[in-house]
């Protein structure tokens, strides 16, 4: 949709202009077109945030290249309510300029938001937060932000839409501040985004959902100590899942993170329980302990608890054929939808079991201050804790190894959380700080990691009938007591598609471009197979790269999660201190 380089604009010509929100107006602004102006008004807010809107030529064109502009549509508003001034106040008319590719003829008289006949490519419904504390994405996201950030919206359009659709795609932007415009937009969504709305004219129109799903009620006391931002884009679990169901039902297929099914799994963490009796997947010893028996009796929970585990360890073992591992003396607790690497607990015998337990759902100190914990999370995951020398992160972009990082978390602090984290890109590197420079068993370990992805593709394939885009495989990797050169690796997490890269540079790229071909439906991640046995050439060049990095995130913010954290989080907060977001 542009117009020929022929094209010579007079003033006062009906023309359309493609609109991004987030380069054009008032940038700090942001405004979207709306429909109609209650829909800027009441919440939930929606509106288109790049497309296609109606405007009029302000001066004759005179740069070859250039055209001057003001906007016709009379309704823009902000994620806040706010509005631009509309035509006919009397105020003078916002213009700009635009590139001549980015302005075509109106092709007609009248007055609508997208113009009459067009069909995108693709359409995209970004379902994003509009509270009133900004998303603040940690340094260590990179240049890329967070998953939540307008930021990471924008690069997946400029790195991967833009290249290949040029301007044949929208995104219509849907603002969310809390619960009750999850289940109001759930109520509705098939009557709001039905086959009328223009934004299912396109070829393709899918949901992307860049939320945090918690446990925590909103804007309790735990959530608002989350990070710089306060908690920014947590909102309920049920609400959130509700809503994607909904969509999905009306024929709007999910496509960021994951459909509703497979990412309730992983950010519930329901998945390290199930999948802990299937003996090929490593899954350390975990079960499920029901809240019900936590609030009768921490200690008689505890010691239910860790009975179940050992029984589970037992039978690991027979479904292995291996002889009955040792006692079980250390674990993790951790909560359901809990991120940053928050809510996990380090404990040692069935006192600390008890005391970890108290901690994830009774009171715990935050910010030198006893709270109480107001989540609904029906259980609380207990897993062995797996002595290892080094975490092996594989990054996966349709069924392909892409990169590798070797990481740790070398203390475990005074709350009985995880810190003092280091990485390294070079696993010459990783081999001598960590494993003794036993290079033999990190290799095996890598070779056993490799096959394990192939097991989890697999897995992954059989929930989504499809292969996920991209997806981040962590895994523990710890030298054999047995034998020199050999090794033993757990499946520590699954981090669904948005994962922080760690740096990576060349990564944002490829998995952006997994999305959008997911979007389209091209294959790759449609048709894809489970092929990760064999690491990419990217990946090869990072196991043997010469280049490292040690950085601490307590101070540098480059993080990453700790042993058996959450959804790909990373270092969790300190005692005494605001709690740290990070992932």
């Amino acid at each position: 949709m542009s117009t020929a380089d022929t094209t010579k604009y007079k003033k006062g010509d009906e023309v359309y202009v493609f609109y991004s929100m987030s380069k054009r107006c008032q940038r700090h602004r942001k405004y979207v077109a709306v429909l109609d102006p209650r829909h800027g008004t009441f919440r939930p807010r929606m509106g288109m945030s790049e497309g296609w809107v109606p405007a009029r030529v302000a001066a004759d064109q005179e740069a070859p290249a250039k055209v001057c502009v003001e906007y016709r549509w009379p309704h823009f508003y902000t994620m806040r309510g706010q509005l631009a001034d509309p035509p006919g106040l009397g105020t003078e008319d916002w213009s700009e300029s635009y590139p001549t590719t980015h302005v075509m003829p109106a092709g007609g008289p009248g007055l609508a938001l997208v113009p009459p006949g067009s069909q995108p490519e693709l359409v995209v419904l970004a379902f994003r937060w509009g509270g009133r504390n900004e998303i603040v994405a940690p340094e260590q996201w990179g240049e890329t932000g967070s998953s939540v950030s307008d930021l990471f919206l924008d690069s997946f359009v400029d790195m991967a839409v833009v290249p290949q659709l040029g301007t044949s795609y929208e995104v219509w932007t849907v603002y969310v501040e809390d619960s009750t415009d999850l289940v109001k937009l759930a109520d509705t969504v098939h009557l709001i985004f039905g086959e009328h709305h223009p934004a299912r004219r396109a070829k393709r129109t899918v949901g992307m959902f860049f939320l945090y799903p918690t446990g925590f009620e909103e804007n309790c006391v735990p959530n608002h100590e989350t990070g710089e931002d306060h908690g920014a884009a947590m909102v309920d679990q049920k609400s959130l899942f509700r809503l994607m169901k909904s969509c999905e039902r009306a024929g709007i297929p999910t496509r960021f993170p994951h459909p509703s099914s497979f990412y309730h799994q992983l950010t519930s963490k329901n998945w390290t329980h199930l999948m802990s009796v299937v003996p090929h997947l490593r899954v350390p010893p975990t079960v499920a302990l029901p809240r019900m028996l936590i609030e009768r009796s921490c200690k008689d929970a505890a010691e239910k608890g860790l009975a179940s585990l050992r029984a589970l360890k037992r039978h690991q073992a027979e479904l292995r054929g291996e002889p009955p591992g040792g006692e079980i003396t250390k674990g993790v607790a951790k909560l359901s939808y809990s991120w940053e690497a928050l809510d996990v607990k380090f404990w040692e015998g069935q006192a600390g079991l008890e005391e970890a337990l108290h901690n994830l759902t009774q009171f715990i100190e935050i910010s030198q201050e006893y709270t109480g914990q107001p989540h609904d999370c029906e259980s609380i995951i207990v897993q062995e804790y797996c002595e290892h020398d080094l975490e092996l992160r594989q990054y996966v972009v349709n069924g392909v190894i892409e990169s590798q990082i070797f990481t740790k978390f070398c203390s475990i602090k005074e709350n009985r959380e995880f810190g003092d984290f280091k990485q390294f890109f070079s696993k010459s590197d990783a081999a001598k700080a960590w494993v003794g420079s036993d290079h033999a068993a990190l290799d095996d370990g890598e070779r056993q990691c490799r096959e394990l992805t192939n097991h989890w593709l697999a897995w992954a394939q059989a929930q989504l009938c499809e292969m996920p885009p991209a997806i981040r495989f962590d895994y523990f990797v710890g030298r054999s007591k047995a034998a020199r050169g050999k090794a033993v690796v757990w499946t520590l997490e699954i981090c669904e598609l948005g994962f922080s890269m760690l740096g990576e540079s060349k990564l944002p790229a490829k998995v952006f471009q997994a999305m959008l071909e997911s979007c389209l439906e091209l294959g790759g991640a449609q048709t894809g197979v489970a092929r990760a046995g064999q690491p990419s050439e990217k990946a090869k060049e990072c196991s043997q790269a010469d280049s490292a990095t040690d950085e601490d995130p307590e101070t540098s913010k480059t993080g990453a999660e700790g042993p058996a954290t959450s959804n790909g989080a990373p270092d969790a907060a300190v005692p005494n201190r605001s709690r740290k977001k990070r992932r």
